[in-house]
């Protein structure tokens, strides 16, 4: 048995989280969260996250005027994690059938890729945030 490349095992984890993530939005639809956001729960005042788990609960659901309607900036979030479920899906996938066809210089041009595209989502977020 080999032993999987450092960089599959963590695609597998992430594509786990977002799996679980993406059911955990599905199951709870979409006025039926168990969490309430910390933040407003502190200020009293919506955070600029707030509505995310309602929007990517209607976003499972293939709602997505609706999703949209409950926080405009989830609408990158869910296209960014859908896309990594997606890449890690399949970066395992093609390690499990085929190890070699991952190129070396794959994963460094991967990871500029998500870190570029992370920070293109959140930066809306964060220049909106205020408490």
């Amino acid at each position: 048995m080999r032993k999987a490349p450092s960089y599959v095992i963590i695609s597998l984890v992430f594509f786990i989280l977002i799996g679980v993530g993406f059911a955990y939005s599905y199951f709870f639809y979409p006025n039926d969260h168990p969490l309430d956001c910390a933040i407003k729960a502190a200020t009293g005042k919506d955070c600029p996250s707030c509505g995310f788990s309602r929007a990517f609960s209607n976003y499972t659901h293939f709602q997505f005027k609706e999703g949209r309607d409950f926080n405009n900036l989830s609408w990158p979030f869910f296209l960014f994690f859908s896309f990594q479920f997606v890449l890690r899906g399949v970066i395992v996938l093609i390690y499990l059938l085929k190890p070699k066809l991952i190129p070396p210089g794959f994963v460094k041009i991967e990871l500029v890729i998500s870190v570029l595209l992370f920070l293109s989502v959140v930066l809306p977020l964060v220049l909106t945030f205020k408490i």
